[in-house]
């Protein structure tokens, strides 16, 4: 007889690159998505492949690792979940969690043998709901009786995005029981969970869309005020074999900036941090576990200047022995002191938000930032051995010629170790969208027009960005991004092996597309596949956890 389960909690679902190419390849060739799109992957041996699959395709042959092996940044336990786990534990429910849906649907047909009262579907990463509604099917085959909830960002741009009877269909499509609306939803989901165990009606807990007739309807709302130090992780609940060498985690909810692309603080509220007490106990749990690669999620971990100091003094007096990744805010760091306490507390690497090498799109932007301020924080972060990311922007209202050829240039003059250039995508949820009027903005996604350009024009940009930048080297994001880094590390990669892998990934992309290729020989690509074979033959990299054979799952898709 197994052991009664109050919940599960399921990360991340990954469809396999093939369901993206399935759509996108369907579009004109030059849609501005699928322009978008031959930049994210490698055609190897007539296959498209993501950059974790093209590990996964050579790693079997070349690294001794055993067969189908299934390196994915995923394999990083899911903070979302293992968060969500432990705030029910400390309210002294029985909870589980699973972080990557595909691999892990051994292990989770387990946990709902178990007959779990409720299972809840996270959507931190989900554009779409069709990986939610595959992952609610799974669910009901296995365990009928369980109560689905789905919450996060998708639900939230759900409801915000679609009329009544659209959003009444999707939520039948997915076929959840319930939904929550509520930016931060812990106690929600904890309330949820109590009301069933009890045998309450879920139509009395707030921040809830159940159904009710032909359709759905929403409790009502009540706003979370969740206390960061309250709900800090209690990672002694979780298995330590689980864990691996490299692991996420927050001090902080929300971001402190307003930068006029993004939606995030609107929805997340005002900045709220843990304590560096709080934050201090949980460092020693992850210590005590053997994790070496830490990862700070937060928007704004160096905001505010003086806790980040604090944070970083912690760490060096505690001698934990990790490398740290975090984004980074350069407008707020203006001092050489803060870069010395960055190298010596561990920082490995950091992700900037650069958006634009041009100071009137920055200000468009509402960035808080200068060029000037960007030189200086990649110059000091470079002496002391950091490796930095930087995320640019093609299109954003005011981007002309102009101000394209200053971003490459600026590219080219600061040089990052890495860097990724997309092509801005309009959301009506972020503060641009009010000036829409005045900037001449009409359309959305990747569908637009404003008074300086239009999409075509900006995946114009973005590809003449691509080709003219050459002092840094471009990283893909569809599933490997910077965090693949840490991931890597973690693996057992250096980071100069790391750069070496991406580099020669970068050198193939242009041949992604006929179209679009530079003018170089068949022998220079073949060239570059076996100087991709030989990165394999001269590397070592540990285990996956996972194992999965990529053409079943393609195939799947």
């Amino acid at each position: 007889m197994k052991s009664a389960l109050d919940c599960v909690v399921i990360g991340y679902n990954d469809p396999p690159l093939s369901f993206h190419e399935h759509r996108i390849m369907a579009q004109d060739e030059m849609s501005p998505e699928r322009r978008v799109f031959m930049r994210e992957h490698l055609m190897v041996d007539g296959i498209r492949r993501a950059p974790m699959d093209v590990i996964n395709h050579y790693a079997e042959r070349f690294l001794g690792v055993g067969p189908d092996p299934y390196y994915h940044v995923g394999e990083v336990p899911n903070l979302a979940a293992v968060y969500l786990a432990s705030y029910l534990r400390r309210q002294g429910h029985a909870a589980e969690y699973v972080s990557l849906f595909r691999p892990e649907q051994g292990a989770l047909t387990e946990l709902l043998e178990c007959r779990p009262r409720v299972v809840a579907i996270t959507t931190t990463f989900y554009l779409m709901p069709w990986p939610v509604q595959e992952i609610c099917q799974f669910v009901r085959a296995a365990s009928p009786g369980s109560h689905i909830v789905v919450g996060g960002p998708l639900i939230d741009n759900l409801v915000a995005d679609l009329p009544a009877e659209t959003l009444r269909d999707v939520f039948e499509w997915i076929d959840a029981d319930s939904y929550v609306k509520e930016s931060q939803g812990e106690a929600t989901l904890g309330s949820l969970v109590g009301t069933l165990i009890a045998g309450g009606d879920p139509a009395q807990v707030p921040n809830l869309y159940v159904r009710s007739g032909q359709g759905f309807r929403f409790t009502r709302a009540r706003p979370e005020r969740n206390d960061l130090d309250e709900c800090t992780i209690d990672w002694g609940l979780c298995d330590p074999g689980g864990l691996g060498l490299t692991v996420q985690t927050r001090t902080a909810r929300s971001c402190a900036f307003k930068c006029s692309f993004c939606d995030f603080p609107v929805r997340a509220g005002a900045l709220s941090v843990a304590s560096v007490a709080a934050v201090e106990r949980e460092l020693r749990q992850l210590a005590r576990r053997g994790v070496r690669h830490l990862v700070f999620v937060d928007d704004t971990f160096n905001v505010p200047i003086g806790r980040f100091k604090d944070l970083c003094q912690m760490m060096i007096a505690n001698d934990f022995g990790f490398e740290w990744y975090s984004f980074f805010r350069s407008s707020a760091a203006r001092d050489t002191e803060i870069y010395d306490l960055m190298q010596h507390s561990g920082c490995r690497a950091v992700f900037l938000g650069i958006e634009s090498g041009d100071d009137s799109v920055l200000r468009n932007m509402t960035k808080s930032s200068s060029t000037d301020q960007y030189r200086f924080a990649v110059e000091q972060l470079h002496q002391r051995g950091i490796t930095t990311f930087a995320s640019f922007i093609c299109g954003f209202p005011g981007e002309t010629e102009k101000s394209l050829r200053n971003t490459i240039s600026f590219i080219n003059e600061i040089q990052p170790t890495f860097y990724r250039a997309e092509l801005w995508f309009y959301n009506h949820r972020s503060p641009i969208h009010e000036q829409a009027q005045a900037l001449g903005l009409t359309g959305q996604g990747y569908d637009w027009k404003h008074a300086t350009m239009d999409s075509a024009l900006g995946a114009d940009a973005a590809d003449e960005l691509f080709r003219d930048v050459t002092g840094s080297t471009w990283m893909p994001g569809y599933n490997y991004d910077f965090w693949a880094v840490p991931y890597l590390r973690g693996k057992g990669l250096t980071m100069s092996e790391i750069v070496g892998l991406q580099s020669i990934i970068s050198s193939l992309i242009p041949f992604n597309s006929a179209s679009t290729a530079d003018p170089a020989s068949e022998e220079t690509r073949l060239r570059q596949l076996q100087a991709l074979q030989a990165w394999f033959s001269s590397v070592a990299m540990s285990e996956p956890r996972y194992r999965l054979a990529l053409e079943a799952s393609a195939a799947a898709g």
